[in-house]
């Protein structure tokens, strides 16, 4: 995964950045890049032999021209993403971790992300200091992979299938763990999950690992056959990326909630299978009290900081098949299949409590806090068949429950 994938429509300095973000973000990227500079002189390892020379040579120019095939894809990737993205380059590192010493694959990592640089730097949210951070964790992910590769027994050969798959294990799990733990310092109030990537781009990230096996095994046997990989490399990227744009199209762009339209498609069909199975379904409706004292004080980026915040927190308090949408402004909804009345409002007191509990720091440093919602309760079929039915009747609830002084759940009957 790569630590790059996060843009800002703000453009303030490094400086300006480094000192406005959240406690423990500098003292972590500095220990990252200090481990990284450290290793390759820490961990000793024999001089690079001529064909090892040989193999960089290779995967750094199959590299460079598998990134100039996906230049515009990489660079509509970076711009789409609101998370650490799955780095096809990891096939290079990865071969070159199973088939030449950590210190040349380093150089490696270097050569190619500065290369990488030259070709992304003018894409809008491109800083330095997270391609910095990009390749000192995947530095020390290629010493930690090689070292369990090790273990195993490596040699002049092709790596064997134990090593190659522990290697690949912990290539995986180091860099996903650097990773997730880097963008949780940055957004504390956000889950830790939701920062591990998805099940589909858990799974590339595993095929990009598997392909960097098939490429330290062609490196030892035939290793002119290595660029053959380079056009399936460039069509996963594009793959991914019409997979990403296929997403953000059902999806709302300040709060990467889903849209009303996807969220009533899904709803729709929820409702259509409770009906033919006899089950509950619940909708909630939720709107944020005082929404516009937000805007008028504080700003409407703040006000957008806010609902993004807000997303997060209902997220966190759901199931992750459940449904979550922004129904417009300030409003959400959520679709909660198989849930009654009295789960669907136990549901709902706990989006209530996570949101009164939020302190959201807006892009300006401004602590935002005593945020909350009016939650409306619906539940099918007792309050309707049809989906309009339902939500209809989750919104009287709302409104019930802000007559009733805001900041509390109501039922709808």
């Amino acid at each position: 995964m790569d630590p790059q994938g996060e843009v800002s429509a703000v453009h303030p300095s490094r400086a300006e950045r480094l000192r406005s973000a959240p406690t423990g973000v500098l003292p972590y990227y500095l220990v990252v890049e200090a481990t990284a500079v450290v290793l390759p002189f820490a961990v000793r390892s024999a001089a690079p032999a001529p064909r090892e020379w040989l193999y960089l040579a290779i995967l750094l120019g199959s590299a460079v021209v598998q990134t100039e095939l996906s230049a515009k894809a990489e660079r509509m990737q970076r711009f789409l993403a609101g998370n650490p993205h799955v780095s096809v380059s990891s096939v290079w590192f990865f071969a070159a971790a199973l088939s030449t010493p950590p210190a040349l694959a380093s150089v490696l990592t270097v050569l190619i992300y500065g290369h990488l640089w030259l070709r992304m730097a003018s894409v809008p949210g491109a800083r330095l200091y997270r391609l910095t951070c990009s390749v000192a964790t995947y530095v020390v992910t290629i010493f930690a992979a090689r070292g369990v590769a090790d273990l195993f027994g490596t040699g002049p050969g092709a790596p064997g299938v134990a090593a190659t798959v522990a290697a690949g294990l912990t290539f995986f799990l180091v860099n996903t763990l650097l990773v997730m733990v880097g963008f949780k310092l940055h957004e504390p109030d956000r889950p830790l999950l939701s920062l591990a990537g998805s099940v589909s781009e858990n799974v590339l990230d595993a095929a990009t690992l598997c392909l960097g096996a098939v490429a330290a095994v062609l490196l030892t046997a035939r290793p002119w056959l290595v660029p053959l990989l380079v056009l399936p490399i460039v069509l996963l990227r594009r793959g991914e990326l019409g997979r990403r744009l296929e997403l953000r199209a059902g999806r709302d762009h300040k709060t990467g909630l889903l849209t009303m339209a996807e969220w009533r498609t899904r709803a729709e069909a929820e409702l259509s299978r409770a009906a033919r199975a006899g089950g509950d379904c619940g909708i909630l409706m939720l709107d944020l009290d005082h929404f516009k004292r937000v805007n008028d004080t504080h700003g409407h980026l703040a006000g957008d900081d806010v609902l993004r915040a807000v997303a997060g927190a209902v997220r966190g308090e759901v199931r992750i098949y459940d449904s979550v949408g922004r129904f417009g402004g300030e409003e959400f909804v959520v679709l909660l299949p198989g849930i009654g009345r009295v789960h669907s409002v136990a549901v709902a007191e706990r989006i209530r409590d996570a949101v009164a509990e939020l302190t959201v720091v807006a892009a300006d440093g401004t602590r935002i806090a005593g945020l909350s919602v009016s939650i409306g309760v619906a539940v099918h079929p007792d309050a309707g068949r049809g989906v309009d039915e339902v939500l209809g009747a989750a919104d009287k609830a709302v409104y019930a429950a802000k007559n009733a002084g805001r900041d509390r759940v109501c039922v709808s009957h």
